[in-house]
């Protein structure tokens, strides 16, 4: 036996070495290096993504930024600057303080960093489908010279779907979203609308208060720890949030729709052409999918199939019974309403009514299956009328 492979004795009295404790944040800082020269933006896309797998767990992240702000390591400043320009006010002042305590400690920056830099504001732009379910807002801000897009894919009622960031083409946001637009034909209106800071925020941040206030489900950790293909808000909705309120000051309002928008757009659904003989189903329905709408902050003529699905189900087939005879009534009154929001929104008549007519099947069939769960059945206590 070789002198390599014979067994040793421990001394009499000796003491073995103890294993070196790794750190529980040894990745965290491994991922945190490689994105030191890299941009600003990628590294606040994986802060955000850091953030909500923290949120998903149901683990604060406090613990961890306290742990950073002790290490003398540029991977720790990195991910600390990194940190502070995602999540809520509070979590972004707190990786900031940890940052610079660490900086005043002689830790090199990461090459992106520049300090004093803030988003400023730069265009946002609004582009819809034809019928004005399905929302993309691109935001614009521009930060140490670059500029970043934000892009949020959203549906009324349904709110955030995804979440998108790009570095600004050279061309501008306008032809970002041409190429979008020409990328994914029939899918979008080729009219690109200009909006304020306002106009976005207003838009944009009822969907992430709602985000954080519903909690994490399964497709969210799915778009985290799953297939790359599945892309889900929950990914980038840290970085969402703190852009999003850059937008405008503490105090800003988003203004509310008067509920007497109910009433104005009821009757002007009932002097419309519909031709429903029952005039008082008519009135019933018209009722509960414009307060809906008011309810949620719409203006209730700014209805798609995926949003008048949601209310039909969330508003009637959970809440209210519906005799056998309105149940026949609904399919001619939900058609009236479809047409009537084409007329009031000025959109293309024809265009507009046809791809209602491709989408209402498919509408009324989600509801009809609604209405016949049991579980829902067992909510309902309203009547249609």
């Amino acid at each position: 036996m070789s002198p390599q492979s014979k067994s040793r004795k421990k001394k009499q009295g000796a003491v073995g070495r103890r294993p070196e404790k790794q750190s529980p944040y040894g990745a965290l800082l491994e991922s945190a290096a490689a994105l030191r020269s890299e941009s600003w933006l990628l590294a606040d896309a994986w802060a955000s993504e850091l953030y909500a797998t923290l949120w998903l767990a149901g683990s604060g992240h406090s613990p961890m930024i306290d742990a950073l702000g002790s290490m003398n390591d540029p991977a720790a400043l990195t991910a600390l600057r990194a940190l502070s320009g995602v999540g809520s006010a509070e979590s972004r002042a707190a990786s900031a303080a940890a940052a610079e305590t660490v900086a005043a400690r002689g830790v090199a920056e990461p090459s992106w960093y520049v300090a004093g830099a803030a988003l400023e504001f730069r265009e946002a732009f609004l582009v819809t489908n034809l019928l004005g379910d399905v929302e993309v807002i691109a935001i614009t801000q521009e930060r140490a010279s670059a500029r970043e897009t934000v892009l949020f894919m959203r549906q009324p009622v349904l709110g955030a779907t995804a979440i998108e960031l790009f570095a600004t083409p050279d061309e501008g946001t306008v032809a970002l979203l041409e190429d979008m637009i020409a990328s994914t034909p029939d899918a979008f209106r080729d009219l690109i609308t200009p909006l304020s800071a306002f106009e976005a925020f207003d838009r944009v941040w009822p969907d992430i208060e709602q985000f954080w206030e519903d909690g994490p489900d399964e497709e969210a950790e799915e778009g985290l720890i799953g297939s790359e293909e599945v892309r889900h808000p929950i990914q980038l909705i840290a970085l969402a949030d703190a852009r999003v309120s850059a937008l405008v000051s503490n105090d800003h309002e988003i203004p509310v729709i008067s509920p007497e928008r109910t009433d104005e757009v009821v009757e002007a659904f009932l002097a419309s052409p519909h031709g429903i003989a029952d005039a008082e189903a008519a009135r019933a329905f018209a009722q509960i999918v414009a307060s809906a709408a008011v309810e949620q902050n719409r203006d209730p003529i700014v209805y798609g199939p995926a949003s008048l699905t949601a209310v039909l189900i969330l508003n009637v087939a959970a809440r209210v019974h519906v005799s056998d005879a309105d149940l026949a009534l609904l399919p001619e009154i939900v058609r009236a309403w479809a047409y009537f929001t084409v007329d009031a929104r000025d959109l293309p008549r024809d265009e507009a009514r046809a791809a209602w007519d491709e989408e209402l099947p498919t509408v009324l069939a989600e509801f009809s299956e609604a209405y016949a769960d049991p579980e829902l059945a067992d909510e309902r206590d309203g009547q249609f009328r």
